[in-house]
């Protein structure tokens, strides 16, 4: 029978492990800075998600919100977080604005605060094998592995969708593990065989239920990433119902990797606080 790998339930569990590590840096409080460009209404929402859920486990948050502004005083807001000593995480909410130069202003955050792993000095360090702050979405895959103890390593991952805050930093850490590694940007006649060989299949191509079951080979593992929205309901790039049969074990959409992306964002942050104390 297939596991289905409940994101909202290892979730949980990490929260109440967070509020314990929080309230044994006893005197010190971790402290988030967010930084949100725009007006854009689902950015505010998830900016809040995250902010709710910091404060729930004892993290002190700021919010640095620009309606309007340049990159140059984003650069310069930054500088001044990375020489704060209480300030222990910086992240920025993409995407921004096309007037900004989000390269520029990710990349000025420092790698001792970069709790969301996006700047390319984080990308170098994940790259190179060193300690380093894996991006939300990186993490949210491999913790939701490690939670239900499905063995990872001496496998042939195929993963379909680079995109810069999945794809290619999940490539960069999988190429200092014991792991095959098969990527591409999308579906294509090349991957399908691949896919087909995949012990582990990651996906994120934000196409509605482009794998099927024919698409697997049996005791696949899968982990859907894709968002599909239709109205108020969401779907994954996985056909969920008919891969299930053949799979081992797959995320569903939602309530796979998603409930997961906060709560890495929250446990780096208070490792941060403990590295930076």
């Amino acid at each position: 029978m297939v596991i289905i790998l409940d994101g909202r339930e290892v979730s949980s569990k990490i929260i109440e492990e967070i509020k314990q590590d929080v309230t044994n840096l006893e005197n010190k409080i971790p402290n988030l800075h967010l930084i949100l460009i725009g007006t854009d209404k689902n950015s505010l929402r998830y900016v809040n998600m995250k902010i709710k859920r910091a404060e729930e486990v004892g993290i002190s948050t700021t919010l640095h919100h620009y309606d309007k502004t340049t990159t140059e005083e984003v650069v310069n807001l930054i500088k001044q977080l990375n020489n704060n000593p209480d300030v222990h995480g910086i992240m920025i909410q993409l995407p921004v604005p096309p007037e900004i130069n989000e390269h520029k202003i990710v990349e000025e955050i420092s790698p001792k605060k970069d709790v969301d792993g996006l700047s390319t000095l984080t990308f170098g360090k994940i790259l190179m094998g060193e300690k380093a702050f894996l991006p939300a979405g990186v993490d949210a895959v491999i913790e939701i592995l490690n939670s239900y103890k499905i063995d990872w390593e001496n496998k042939h991952w195929v993963i379909i969708g680079l995109t810069e805050w999945l794809g290619k930093p999940l490539v960069a850490y999988l190429l200092n593990k014991n792991v095959q590694i098969t990527a591409f940007p999308d579906i294509n006649e090349k991957s399908l065989n691949h896919i087909k060989n995949a012990d582990i299949l990651v996906i994120e191509v934000y196409k509605k239920h482009i794998i099927n079951s024919s698409m697997v080979k049996k005791g696949v593992v899968v982990i859907d990433n894709g968002n599909n929205y239709e109205g108020k309901k969401v779907f994954g790039d996985v056909e969920t119902e008919s891969v299930s049969e053949v799979a081992s074990a797959i995320t569903p959409v939602p309530g796979g990797t998603g409930p997961l992306l906060i709560s890495m964002l929250i446990k780096n942050t208070v490792q941060a606080a403990k590295n930076l104390s």
